[in-house]
């Protein structure tokens, strides 16, 4: 190796240059400084359908400050994403997913709303299920009964916002030394991943028959 790529591999490896490596993931933050309405009534919606044939359920993964808009709920700007269900039709099983990350972790709760923006029933972040790298929740509505929930609201749980996801690992090291002889160092290591207002999400409907949809190349991922 030349003299002058070995400084600039050294120079990777001490200081970690951004141009070097990965960029660390943060969670975008979405905006209530701005343009906050007075109710859900008067948000835009974002229609829920369907994965069409061959789509992959994670191009839908995207940052909650994407989806999230500023509205005023009991005295408090928030930011809150608003899904209408009228694309949807009969039994469906609604798939959410929030991303684990030390970045940041979106700490979200569930509501289903009916046409009047009533809750019909509510989902606390407590409801969702740690699974490897994601929490997730599965919600079942069905269109086709007389008062169907209208909407999905997705907002952060403010009992959680603010905790962190933590897990507990242990690390060891081995030192060899003459005639094999080793000494084995051991300990915990602690990760922490906040769990924030913002972070990325996946929302995915499903029809509850899906033995066709799936052999469509719907799979879930």
């Amino acid at each position: 190796m030349k003299p002058g790529a070995r400084v600039a591999l050294l120079a990777c490896v001490v200081v970690a240059l951004p141009a070097c490596g990965h960029q660390v993931y943060r969670a975008a933050a979405p905006d209530i400084q701005s343009g906050c309405v007075g109710g859900l009534a008067e948000l835009a919606s974002h229609p829920l359908t369907y994965l069409a044939p061959k789509e992959k359920a994670r191009t839908r993964r995207l940052e909650f400050a994407e989806v999230a808009a500023c509205v005023t709920l009991d005295g408090a700007a928030m930011p809150v994403a608003l899904y209408r269900l009228d694309g949807l039709q009969g039994q469906t099983e609604i798939d959410i997913r929030v991303s684990l990350s030390e970045g940041g972790t979106f700490a979200a709760s569930a509501e289903l709303l009916d046409a009047g923006f009533h809750p019909v029933k509510q989902h606390p972040f407590t409801a969702f299920v740690r699974r490897s790298n994601e929490y997730s929740l599965s919600v079942f509505i069905d269109r086709a009964r007389p008062g169907a929930p209208a909407y999905l609201l997705l907002r952060p749980d403010p009992t959680q916002v603010g905790k962190d996801d933590r897990t507990i690992t242990s690390q060891s090291t081995a030192l060899y030394g003459p005639g094999g002889a080793s000494i084995y160092f051991g300990k915990e290591v602690t990760r922490l991943r906040p769990l924030l207002a913002a972070g990325q999400l996946q929302v995915v409907p499903y029809p509850v028959q899906r033995a066709g949809f799936e052999a469509n190349g719907n799979a879930r991922e």
